[in-house]
């Protein structure tokens, strides 16, 4: 018993939606209508629908599209020529010519996975019916397009600075007696521990004001630095045990440069690409199908 051939777009909709199909063409069929939903979200598009015309005929049409709100209205012939590699011929064009002729609806398009004969392209631009390629995706439709983006930062950084104060000597023992008192010390010293620089301008804590003058030092020249930072009218104190004057402090640190380069590259994966729909080819991606579905009963395209 031999195995039926699936097209490309059986395939492709076999990835994404497990509905039992059987007629050659029908999921083709969908997926443009999916492609037509997304490329034109602000309306209704239905799936195999019958419509009647001014001649009271019933046709029966691949993909419908209607704008409630301006009652635009579009038809799309589908052609899945997927394995036999045809191309759309005239009879095909002037037989849904007959059709578009008895809706009259505003815009009308026959979609195919390969291309137009000659005849198909000179009737159809006469009788004003628009001819698209919808087709899988392919590896030289990327050429000219963004493939991923390299970001290159250039890092200006700074090592933790290594820090002495200028206290005259006779100073020291009670700076050592009081941070004793505080169980502190001067080698690991948090922001939130008691001790403090009293400046004209202000009481700061010593790790906070260290900080700040260290972030102000410009990054521009890499290399060591011996940061000098003078203080007048200061004194420095444990908690609130008196302060004894301060100098001045010495910042020991190393200015870094370093090249980060980040490369972003999108998770999306281009399934389709549409040509003659728009000005512009467009690329469907997996989560533009993903998004939809098909309503069983009405043949609406919606959303998930």
């Amino acid at each position: 018993m031999s195995t039926k051939r699936l097209s490309t777009y059986d395939k492709l909709f076999d990835k994404y939606f497990d509905k039992d199909i059987i007629k050659a063409g029908t999921k083709y069929e969908i997926l443009a209508a999916m492609v037509l939903k997304h490329l034109i979200d602000a309306g209704k598009v239905i799936h195999d629908i019958k419509l009647i015309g001014e001649s009271t005929v019933k046709h029966q049409i691949d993909v419908y599209f209607e704008d409630n709100g301006t009652n635009r209205r579009i038809l799309i012939e589908c052609k899945d020529f997927d394995i036999s590699e045809d191309s759309v011929g005239l009879g095909i064009i002037r037989d849904f010519s007959a059709v578009v002729d008895d809706i009259q609806p505003d815009e009308a398009f026959v979609f195919t996975c390969n291309d137009f004969t000659r005849d198909a392209n000179k009737f159809a631009k006469h009788k004003g019916i628009k001819l698209a390629i919808l087709r899988e995706f392919r590896d030289e439709d990327m050429e000219g397009r963004i493939q991923k983006i390299n970001l290159r930062f250039h890092i200006l950084d700074a090592t933790t600075p290594n820090v002495e104060t200028a206290i005259e000597e006779t100073h020291n023992p009670k700076i050592k007696q009081d941070l004793e008192a505080e169980q502190l010390s001067m080698t690991y010293l948090g922001k939130e521990q008691p001790l403090y620089l009293n400046t004209p301008n202000g009481r700061f804590q010593f790790n906070a004001y260290v900080e700040k003058i260290w972030n102000e030092y410009p990054r521009d020249t890499e290399g060591p630095v011996v940061l000098k930072h003078k203080l007048e009218d200061t004194t420095i104190e444990v908690a609130n045990r008196g302060g004894v004057p301060i100098l001045g402090l010495i910042l020991r640190f190393e200015v870094i440069h370093d090249i980060e380069i980040q490369e972003i590259v999108s998770d999306k994966v281009a399934e389709l690409i549409v040509t003659g729909f728009q000005n512009e080819d467009v690329i469907i991606f997996d989560q533009d199908i993903e998004r939809f579905e098909i309503e069983g009963t009405t043949g609406e395209i919606i959303k998930k």
